[in-house]
């Protein structure tokens, strides 16, 4: 079905640029009106990631551990909470302060064909794994006549 496919694809391309305009529109935000300097600094990327059978969100979170990490799923969107402090002793000040820490929030539109019932996440090394099986395609369509 040709109009089928060139329908997906218009919407892969919307989908597209709808996230890279929410992009921009953060990163203007953030220039216009800076939030605290600790959540500014610690914000991980993720990589999206669409197969047949998985829609797939992976990122770097190097240095946390399970405990510093929350996934919320409410309706259609997934979000990744981390919050990731470093404490000194009393005693202690920092020379120079290069790693990251802070909180940090992502939030993720769940595509509309994927299981969200059904969502797996594992963190191995550094890297957080979140999957959701897709659903069936249009290919797997049927339309029934009515007589």
């Amino acid at each position: 079905m040709k109009a089928t496919s060139d329908l997906h694809e218009l919407g892969e391309e919307i989908e597209k640029q709808v996230h890279k305009f929410g992009q921009e529109l953060h990163d203007f935000v953030e220039r216009v009106i800076p939030t605290s300097t600790k959540t500014k600094d610690f914000r991980p990327d993720a990589d999206l990631i669409v197969s047949d059978t998985t829609f797939s969100i992976v990122m770097d979170l190097p240095g946390l551990t399970k405990k510093e990490i929350a996934i919320i799923r409410k309706q259609d969107v997934l979000t990744v909470r981390v919050e990731r402090e470093v404490e000194l002793a009393e005693n202690e000040h920092y020379k120079r302060k290069e790693r990251k820490s802070g909180a940090f929030m992502r939030s993720f539109a769940i595509p509309e064909k994927a299981d969200a019932s059904n969502i797996t996440a594992s963190f191995r090394n550094g890297v957080l794994t979140i999957q959701l099986p897709m659903g069936s395609t249009d290919e797997d369509t049927t339309h029934i006549p009515v007589q």
